[in-house]
């Protein structure tokens, strides 16, 4: 079983890696096609590219690994399948279940490496390829083009909460800002309410601004009142550009203690608990994409071509992400519950995978 095993596996890895080159390579070349009319009016150094095209790779496996596992393995079962391996494996007695069990262990494996990478290596790779596209690949006549953010909520240093009605970019001025500082246990020790702030120098100064200190979650002392006064904080300008990313770009457990405090402030969650949940959820993907595309291989006929596999596994991974996309969308709205939104497209792949396994078990 051991020489199967290896044998099986060698196989699987070949079309893997050959498909993780292909989808990273046409990631790039669609990207760099998409994005090359700026690229030339702005002279982009080739090192540059080479930069932001490494960084970005991170975030595209994350997102294509599905596809590549769904591919290598309709590829490998279907050629073992069509070669009359498999029924060579079974005439001498290995149990069928052993070669599907190489198969979802590798799903397991990759689940784990792609919940790893999106945690650990995604959020600053993907955020540096944000940098170096603003900085080297936009005109400056674009750079300087007005643009008014609404309705932010920013995870801040030191445990603070921004929630800012509006933010012009170009003036950078932040309009109804509302500041909630914690401790690390949570509790609120200090609020900050102003009409405005203005980005001046290096420091942000605060206009008509209310601030007020708590003890235990009690208030401290009288509030004191500001017509204008100059407020200490670690926040850049690009930082509350970089808001709207923020959620994508934390850990599973940054995320959770984000949420956590933006339901203490009362402010809806819906979004981010979508986020949160899909961080567990679609990592998972690799293993139950597996676990469907096993049997569902195995069912096929022997005689069906390999390109009716290749396109198969592409319009099952379309399914997977088509199915998903509108789920996550109905969860950010709240029309489906966030838990649910977040999970349901496995639940359907996964029941129809079990009834793919007893039909080949039958």
């Amino acid at each position: 079983m051991r020489i199967i095993r290896e044998y099986i596996l060698g196989e699987f890895l070949k079309p893997l890696i050959g498909c993780f080159i292909l989808f990273i390579s046409l990631s790039w070349i669609i990207d760099l096609f998409d994005s090359l009319d700026e690229i030339m009016k702005a002279k982009v150094p080739l090192f540059v590219l080479c930069d932001y095209y490494f960084s970005l790779t991170p975030f595209i496996f994350v997102n294509i690994s599905p596809v590549i596992i769904i591919l290598a393995t309709i590829f490998t079962l279907g050629t073992l399948n069509r070669n009359n391996e498999i029924m060579a494996i079974k005439a001498i007695g290995v149990n069928l279940w052993s070669i599907i069990w190489i198969f979802l262990g590798f799903g397991i494996l990759m689940s784990v490496v792609s919940f790893s990478v999106n945690e650990l290596i995604k959020p600053n790779s993907y955020l540096h390829s944000i940098k170096l596209k603003q900085e080297y690949f936009k005109p400056q006549a674009n750079k300087e083009k007005n643009h008014i953010m609404k309705d932010i909520a920013l995870l801040g240093t030191k445990n603070r909460i921004f929630i800012i009605n509006s933010y012009d970019v170009k003036r950078q001025q932040m309009t109804n800002v509302t500041i909630s500082e914690n401790n690390k246990i949570n509790e609120l020790t200090r609020l900050i309410v102003a009409k405005g702030a203005q980005w001046v120098e290096g420091f942000w100064i605060f206009y008509d601004c209310i601030i007020t200190d708590y003890v235990d979650g009690k208030i401290k002392s009288a509030p004191r009142s500001f017509t204008e006064k100059v407020i200490l904080i670690d926040e850049k300008p690009q930082d509350i550009q970089r808001a709207d990313l923020q959620p994508d770009l934390m850990s599973y457990w940054q995320l959770k203690k984000y949420v956590r405090r933006l339901k203490r402030s009362g402010l809806n969650t819906h979004k981010e608990l979508v986020i949160l949940y899909n961080k567990i959820a679609f990592p998972l993907a690799n293993f139950i994409i597996i676990f469907f595309a096993v049997p569902f291989t195995l069912t096929r006929a022997r005689s069906e071509s390999l390109f009716l596999g290749i396109a198969t596994s592409i319009g099952i991974s379309f399914s997977y992400w088509g199915l998903n996309a509108i789920c996550l969308s109905l969860g950010k709205i709240g029309f489906l519950p966030p838990l649910l939104s977040a999970w349901i497209t496995n639940i359907v792949f996964l029941f129809i995978g079990i009834g793919l396994i007893e039909s080949v078990k039958k």
